[in-house]
This record gives C-alpha cells, structure tokens and sequence, in this order.
C-alpha cells in the first residue's frame, strides 16, 4: 500500500469514527423534552390550589368574624368587605385552575357559583344573627366540598411529578452512557490509527529524515531496522539513498577539498571555525595565518592552470606537521593558504605564535619547487590575527585577515602584517559613506561654498575660490575633510566636481550678468587631471554661458608630480579652451620654479604655512617678497592664502602682496550669502 493511500485511510477512518460518535451523541441532547413544559404545569396548578386553600380559610374566617360582629352589636361592614374579597378570589382562581380530569373541576365550579350566589343575597346589610349563621354555613360548606378536592389535586400532581422526574433522568442516563461508550470508541479508534500512523508514516519518515541530513552534511547516513525496502515511498527512498551513499564521499570532496592542492578549501575553514567558536566562544586559544602565493598568478600565466596547480600542491605538502602547536591548513582561494593554529583550552595562541609559525611557513616555501622539468619560486606574504582579540565572529576574522594580507602585499613578499578589528569597521564605514556620497549627489546635496579673493590695495572683491560642501537633509553642513577622501579614492570625485562647478559657473555667471566683475576659482586635484576633466569644464561653460576667462583652474603641485606629458596635456586643453592657471599651494611639497614655465600657469597661490610662518621668520617673509616680485615679472596673478588676523594682513602688505584670502576676511560662505558679504565690505561696514 502507498504511503498516499495509508495517510488517505487514516483520515477517512477518523473522520468516520467523529461521525459516528455524533450521530450517538444527538439524540441525548433532547432527553429531557417535555419535562420541563409537563413540571411547569402542574407547578401551576399546585400554586393555584395552594391560593384557593387560603381563599376558603379566609372565607371562613371572615364568616366567624363577622357571626361574632353580629351578635356582638358590632359594625359589619368590614368584615363583609373581607368575605367578598376572599369570594372573588376563590371564583376567579377557580376560574382559570385546569382541570386535567375535566368533570370533577367542572361540578366544584357549579358548586362555587350556586354558593356564591347564595352569599351574594345574604351579604346585603341589614344583617342579623340568622344571616349570619347561613353565611357560616355556606362557608362551611365551601370548604368541606372544595379543600378535599384541592388536597387530592396537590397530592397527584407532586406524585406524577416526581415520576415523570424520574423518568426523565433515567433516559438522559441511558442516552449519556450511550454517547460516553460512543465517545470512548472514537478515542480508541484514534488512538489505534495514530499508532498505526506513527509505526507505519512518522517513524520511517522521521528516520528518513534523519539520514537525509545525515548525507546533507556529508554524514554517512544510518540505515538501520527503522529503514526497510517497504513498497511504498519510503522503500523508495531508502533504495534511493543507498544509491546516494554510495556518492556521498565524493560529494564530501567536492564541498570540502579543493581538487587542485588536495587541501581543505574555504568551506572547510568556514566549518572549522564556526566549531572552534562554539567550543570556545570566549578564550583566545586559536589564531589564523592567510599566506598569499605572490607569484601564483605569473606561474599560471606563464605556465599554464596545471602547472600552477602542481605548484599549489607541493606546497600545501611542505606545510605539514608545521609546528608543535596543532596547525591546520586549507587553501582559501587560488593563491591564498589558510593555517589554522589551535591551542585548545590550554593557553591562547598569541602573536608570537602566529610569527614564529609564519616564518617556518615562509623558510619551507622559499626552496624552489620543481614541476615537470619546471623549477618556480613560491614568493609569498602573510597576514594573521588573534580570535576574539582581532574579530567577533569567524567572517570578521577572515575579513581582517585579508586586509593584513593587503598591506602585507603592498610592503612585498616576506612580510607579515597583523590585522585588527578596526580595519574591517574603517573598510565597511568607508564603504557605507561611499554609498551616502552617491546617494547626496543624486540628490544635489552638494554644493558650491565659496571664500572671497580681495584686492586689499582697492578694496574690491575680485573673486572667490569655490569649495564643496555635503548640505545635510537637517540642515547641517560637512566639511570635505570627512569625504574628500573616499570621494577621490573612487570615481564620485568627478560626478562632485561636475556638479559643483556647474552650479558655481552659473552663479557667478549670473552676478556677472548683474554688474560684478568676479573669477570663481575651482580645485582641480590629481584624480581629475584626466581627460575626462575637459569634459566636466565644457559642460559647466555651455550649461552656464560663463565667459572662460572667468574661471580658474587651481592645480596643486603634488598634482603635477608624476606623468608629466599627460598632465601638460590636460593643462593645454584647459588654457586653449580660456581657462586660466593657478599653481596652488606654492611653496610647499613639490615646488619647483620650472613649473612656471613648463606649464604656462597664470597665477600662483601662496601656502597657508608660509604666511603663518612669516609672522615670526624674517627669511620667511623675504622669500614672499621674491615671490611678489617674481610674480610681477612675470605677469603672475600672486594670492595670499592663510591670512587670519589684521596683523597678517598687514604684513602682508608690506611685503607687496595686493590679493589676499583667509578667515581674516570670511570664512567659505552660500552663494545667499556671498554677495551680502561683498557689498558689505566694499562699502567699508567690515573692517579689514
């Protein structure tokens, strides 16, 4: 039988017994009809006769009451308002009493009416002692008649009552007692099927479950007595997994060893550690060393894939038993070995460890190795940490692993470099703030700044240099200081640039528009000289119609240091398109007077160090004189940068030099704001 037709059985046979009990269980809900209905009539007439009895007591005795007024000389007016009250009462219930026998009700009717009647004459005043003794008569008559009848009535229907009671719990009994065996059958038919099911379905499932995982994870899977060739699904599957077992090592191998060394690859690192963390989650008794094979990629590109293979292979065999200390290696990727050092619960791994053993690893790597004739050098580099002292969580720790690789890398092969937690955190902040650059230039949160240029002889603004600024969405404003850097270390300094200069060129171009006369000034740094920065000009010029000559280019010397035919290029572009040239930060770094000539600049920009210096260094301040006087034989526009305090800018003055910039003046301002400022001052409202 299939396991379909097993489970489909088992739910019709339950489904069945629940029908059946219910059908049994029904009938006994309504065991009791008509009790209820039948005790509630005769609770009726027992009420009523109850009430009659007392009529005919009150009548009574409200007759002897009214024989004593009489003969006493009394008023009996009250009383024979009493006696016709208790009449009334007595005809009325008599009226509605049912009468269940018919005739023996229906003479005690008559028999009340005829002595109503008989009342009804004798009760009209004047009344005398004859009177008075029919009306005790009557009365005693009443009751004589009526209280037998009323007595017999109670005794019956408490009688018939308490039969009928009986009656009725007696069948709810039997119909209860018939449910509860229906009941109890379906329970017991349950209970034989769910064992059915557990013996014939969830035990051979939960064992073919159990050596699913166990081939999964590369466990030879346990097929024992719970797991027989049956012929249904499960016999299926357990045929099945024979077969699979028999594959089971070489699907092992190919998710746990790399085929080209034989070694243990990145899966098996990844499982190691995730074993050694839950072992020891907190002592730092383990460290890892990741080995770069520096030269595999030439050996592979000069000898082919198997050679370099080959290689691989003979070197993983060198770095067997490579310590007293339990070391495990494994192959990462194609030209990185992992050693795993493992102390247990001893001692911790420390970094001396970690250094002696990759010294060992280096001095067994660096005989040549010979492959078919071939003889390669392995050059390798290092890079190691301590778990939990360098990452929190095995990723961590092979990611900062990789990056001591990295430096190691760049230092050349033969060294070791140790990583640390914070590498991992910078790697993914820079990554992160990568993100939110694109994401603020998508959104042009940044914008142009720009600190003026001022001619001090004439008190004019000639113009400003433009710096960037990230305007937040809450306002506040970030200094290039915190993403310059990650923006010129990717291709986000250009999208920067583009936007930023398009938006300076087309405020300037329209202050010009209204009758100022102002260069605006823009850092040109050495990522951007390309020749994709002729682009990001001419696209600021078209779009804002600014007149060239109108814009700097401001070019740092470190900029100019290194292709210097590309660079003079570039530089060539700019001035043939009318953008002028400014050497920035003169004086400082690379300075070199033959960048004067060799690349035609415009003007020159003093560095901020020299005019600080220059307060208290007298040489300091004839080197700015010759620069002015420089400048001036040579038709160079000459900028002060740095000039903080009046007494700079004085001195400034005195050394001849007309263009200034620093906080002395203002800070980089908004475009709102700039143009308040230069009114301002040229107006004389600022000191200066």
């Amino acid at each position: 039988m299939r396991v379909r037709t097993k489970l489909l059985a088992v739910m019709i046979l339950v489904n069945l017994a629940i029908v059946l009990a219910g059908l049994v269980i029904i009938p006994s809900l309504d065991a009791d009809d008509g009790v209820e209905s039948v005790a509630l009539g005769r609770s009726n007439r027992t009420a009523m006769a109850l009430v009659l009895q007392r009529a005919l007591a009150d009548l009574r005795r409200e007759s002897d009451a009214l024989a004593s007024a009489v003969s006493g000389g009394a008023d009996p007016a009250p009383y024979i308002a009493r006696l016709q009250s208790a009449r009334a009462v007595l005809r009325q219930q008599l009226a509605f009493l049912p009468a269940p026998g018919g005739a023996p009700v229906a003479g005690l009717r008559a028999f009340v009416e005829e002595r109503s009647a008989a009342l009804d004459t004798l009760l009209v005043p004047p009344i005398d002692a004859a009177r008075a003794r029919q009306i005790v008569n009557i009365a005693d008559q009443l009751d004589a008649r009526v209280s037998p009848l009323l007595s017999a009535q109670i005794e019956r229907d408490n009688s018939a009552s308490q039969r009928e009671t009986a009656a009725a719990f007696q069948r709810m009994r039997n119909r209860q007692a018939l449910a509860l065996g229906a009941v109890v059958g379906a329970l017991l038919l349950a209970l034989a099927l769910s064992v059915f099911a557990y013996r014939r379905l969830l035990r051979p499932l939960g064992a073919v479950t159990g050596s699913l995982n166990a081939v999964l994870t590369g466990r030879a899977p346990k097929l024992d007595a719970k797991l027989v060739e049956t012929a249904d699904e499960f016999g299926d599957i357990v045929r099945a997994m024979r077969r699979i077992q028999a594959q089971a090592e070489h699907i092992r191998r190919i998710a746990y060893l790399d085929p080209g060394s034989a070694l243990p690859n990145r899966n098996s690192l990844d499982a190691e550690l995730r074993e050694v963390r839950r072992l020891r989650p907190i002592d730092g008794t383990h460290g890892l060393l990741l080995l770069g094979i520096d030269s595999y990629v030439a050996i592979r590109s000069g000898f082919g894939m198997r050679l370099a293979e080959a290689a691989i292979r003979i070197g993983g065999e060198r770095l067997r038993d490579l310590d007293a200390l339990p070391t495990q290696v494994f192959r990462v990727d194609v030209e990185t070995l992992a050693i795993l050092i493992d102390r247990g619960n001893t001692e911790a791994v420390t970094r001396a460890d970690l250094k002696r053993i990759a010294a060992e690893a280096m001095r067994r790597l660096a005989p040549p190795v010979d492959v078919e004739e071939q003889r390669f050098l392995l050059a390798t580099s290092a890079g190691g940490a301590v778990y939990p002292d360098d990452a929190r969580d095995p990723e961590e720790y092979v990611n900062v692993c990789l990056e001591a690789l990295r430096l190691a890398r760049v230092e050349g092969p033969g060294h070791l470099r140790f990583g640390e937690r914070g590498h991992t955190h910078r790697l993914r902040r820079h990554l992160a703030l990568t993100e939110q650059i694109r994401s603020g230039l998508r959104q042009g949160q940044f914008v142009p700044f720009f600190q003026p240029i001022v001619d001090v002889a004439r008190r004019k603004v000639i113009g400003a240099e433009t710096l960037t600024r990230w305007r937040q969405p809450d306002g506040r404003v970030t200094l290039p200081s915190e993403f310059i850097f990650v923006a010129e270390g990717s291709d986000l300094i250009a999208d920067m640039t583009r936007a930023v200069l398009a938006r300076a060129c087309r405020t300037f171009k329209n202050w010009n528009d209204r009758g100022y006369e102002l260069r605006v000034a823009f850092n040109l740094s050495a990522k951007l000289l390309s020749a994709n920065v002729m682009d990001i000009v001419r696209e600021a010029l078209k779009e804002s119609s600014l007149n060239p000559r109108q814009l700097v280019a401001e070019v740092t010397e470190t900029a100019l240091v290194g292709n210097i035919d590309d660079v003079s290029l570039v530089l060539d572009d700019l001035r043939a398109a009318g953008v002028l040239l400014s050497l920035d930060d003169f004086g400082t770094g690379y300075s070199s007077l033959t960048h004067l000539y060799r690349f035609d600049v415009g003007g020159i920009k003093i560095d901020p160090v020299l005019t600080r210096a220059a307060a208290q260094n007298h040489r300091v301040q004839e080197i700015i004189r010759s620069m002015v006087q420089l400048a001036g034989s040579l038709d160079l526009t000459l900028i002060v940068e740095g000039v903080e305090s009046e007494d700079d800018m004085r001195l400034m003055q005195k050394l001849g030099v007309r263009l200034m910039q620093g906080f002395y003046f203002s800070r980089a301002m908004p475009e709102e704001q700039f143009l308040d400022w230069v009114r301002n001052y040229e107006a004389g409202i600022l000191a200066a």
